[in-house]
């Protein structure tokens, strides 16, 4: 029975080899954390070790028509400079996308798919910008890449937000549409109920994205979640080398993809991960600041902007206690967007009420 019960299990295990994938996020979402500044050869790399590692998905970095090309940086106001690192992996087999949030590349320059590296563009959106993220999307897609919808902020969107948003991604057809905890405010069921009205709401070869920030300590385990929730739909699990990333940082590649490994028959290889990490994230590590700490627990149990406790913590000067009675009282509407002159007048009214 045991010797039956286990071939079973990897049978079933194996049947689902195909249908979980592991986007890194380390060059665009982790680039937040030191400007993008990587340097040449740590972002040749990067991208040389995640493709020997077997990662499937690699975003390669920002576009964003501010910056001028630096063959140091992952952003740039080309997507040449993506194209040049990419062209010189060897024997390369992961998915190359590049990120792009509204209004700050204008996607006109952006050049047809056949003259570019780049296989996907990633559009970064917020709820109140669909209709401009649809006619982007447009054009992305009139471009031949493919395209996946992000977002931001999921926990924005009321069940009828989300039920429009895929009904709009439905006719756009996008490969991917995420589900993005931007302020790591999310646990296990809510995110669960957020992939079951996905997976119910969109058209059956649309993957789901899960992009998840680790405020409170769960952007592992709720991504695990999302992945033995599963069940034929493709699922995208977006991680960060040692979760770098602003603020309480991402997902760790490396924990997503030892836990595939050993769930699910993958066989990414962590020694090419963990050699990154060694010789390039923790170093990194050691000059900038990001992972879980009191200050974005605080904001993720308030469900606020972790800006404010920040700002009442170090501007301040007040102790967690203090800036708990202050925050407790921000308006729904001001949440999760940082306004210092609102948090300003909520202080000084909370603090006379003490």
């Amino acid at each position: 029975m045991y010797v039956l019960y286990n071939n079973f299990k990897m049978k079933s295990n194996f049947a689902n080899f195909k249908n979980i994938k592991i986007l890194d996020c380390t060059l665009r979402d982790g680039g937040s954390i030191n400007n993008w500044n990587f340097g040449s050869d740590n972002i040749s790399k990067i991208l040389q070790n995640l493709n020997d590692a077997g990662i499937d998905i690699i975003e390669c970095g920002f576009l964003d028509d501010k910056y001028s090309y630096d063959e140091d940086c992952s952003i740039s106001g080309s997507i040449t400079a993506f194209d040049e690192k990419i062209s010189k992996v060897s024997n390369r087999h992961f998915k190359s996308v590049a990120m792009i949030n509204i209004g700050k590349f204008n996607v006109d320059n952006l050049p047809d798919k056949t003259n570019s590296l780049i296989d996907g563009i990633r559009l970064m959106f917020k709820k109140e910008e669909i209709e401009t993220a649809v006619r982007v999307s447009e054009a992305i897609t009139q471009k031949g890449y493919s395209l996946s919808l992000n977002p931001v902020s999921i926990t924005t969107y009321s069940e009828n937000d989300v039920k429009n948003l895929c009904e709009t991604a439905n006719k756009l057809n996008p490969s991917i549409v995420y589900i993005i905890d931007t302020y790591g405010l999310l646990d296990k069921n809510e995110t669960l109920r957020y992939y079951n009205l996905f997976d119910s709401s969109l058209n059956e070869g649309i993957e789901i994205g899960y992009h998840a920030h680790n405020n409170l300590q769960l952007a592992f385990s709720n991504s695990t979640e999302i992945v033995n929730a599963s069940n034929g739909r493709t699922v995208v699990v977006d991680g960060s080398l040692y979760g770098m990333g602003k603020r309480a940082g991402n997902m760790p590649t490396e924990l997503i993809a030892d836990y595939l490994n050993k769930n699910y028959s993958k066989e990414y290889d962590i020694n090419k991960i963990n050699e990154l990490i060694e010789t390039i994230i923790m170093p990194l590590h050691n000059d900038f600041e990001w992972g879980y700490s009191l200050i974005h627990y605080i904001a993720a149990v308030n469900k606020c902007h972790s800006d404010y406790v920040s700002y009442l913590y170090n501007e301040k000067h007040l102790n967690f206690n203090v800036i708990n009675s202050v925050i407790k009282n921000i308006a729904e509407n001001h949440k999760l967007t940082f306004n210092k002159e609102y948090i300003d007048e909520l202080y000084n009214s909370t603090i006379t009420l003490v």
